[in-house]
């Protein structure tokens, strides 16, 4: 969380300035892909927190939207992220609400299933 590369989005409170709401660390990668001496530029997504009250309120979605824009803007190929499967709410947010896929080296879609079940992560992408 503190290196210099590291970027966050800060949310607060509109009525006061000092109630921090949640925010979204972010660095610009390059992450393998399955092609050979293929790299692909990534706006990723190291955490994403909220408070309690923030949640189901549109602040995450407005959070990732705002650094899919920030990722096109910079030519980023993907958004890109690591979501432990334990976690269901956070993997039905980011594939059902908004849009995520397996990544490609993610190891459900890379390795077989009996491989595959042995991490407790996947990684998600979806164009910038």
């Amino acid at each position: 969380m503190l290196a210099p590369e590291a970027r966050y989005l800060i949310a607060r409170s509109s009525a006061d300035p000092n109630d921090l709401k949640g925010f979204l660390l972010f660095q610009m990668v390059q992450e393998e892909t399955m092609d050979d001496d293929v790299m692909a530029n990534c706006a990723y997504c190291y955490e994403i927190q909220l408070t309690t009250d923030a949640r189901n309120q549109g602040l995450g979605e407005f959070l990732m939207n705002l650094l899919s824009c920030i990722g096109s803007y910079w030519k980023m190929d993907k958004v890109m992220l690591t979501v432990f499967k334990a976690n269901k709410d956070a993997f039905r947010f980011y594939v059902e609400k908004l849009g995520f896929k397996l990544d490609e080296i993610s190891p459900g879609a890379c390795l077989p299933k009996y491989k595959a079940k042995l991490f407790d992560y996947e990684l998600l992408s979806k164009p910038c």
